[in-house]
């Protein structure tokens, strides 16, 4: 919305009119109750969850499962003797062997 300069200038003329007003303005007693009233009415605005807290909340919720997760993996591999392959490593640090996705999986 645009405002040519005579409505903006009537805009200020009027607003500073009010504010030098204020001051002669009458309030009774019973605003200030009747406005807590109304805002009390309105009840509590739903604030939009922001991400880190969210965030934050999830991850603390999810330590204690993953640590859980991470003890039972370990003690399935120590009583299957899982021994990792050293022949592996050792390819994967050559570098000498090229695979192709077929034959890592046997395929």
């Amino acid at each position: 919305m645009t405002f040519s300069k005579v409505q903006q200038e009537k805009l200020k003329n009027i607003l500073k009119r009010a504010y030098r007003e204020k001051e002669k303005l009458e309030i009774s007693d019973s605003w200030q109750d009747g406005f807590m009233l109304r805002l009390r009415e309105l009840g509590e605005i739903p604030s939009a969850p922001q991400f880190l807290p969210i965030f934050e909340q999830s991850i603390w919720r999810l330590v204690p499962v993953t640590g859980l997760l991470i003890l039972a993996l370990l003690l399935v591999l120590l009583t299957l003797d899982f021994t990792p392959g050293f022949d592996v490593f050792q390819l994967l640090m050559n570098g000498k062997e090229e695979f192709t996705l077929p034959q890592m999986f046997g395929v």
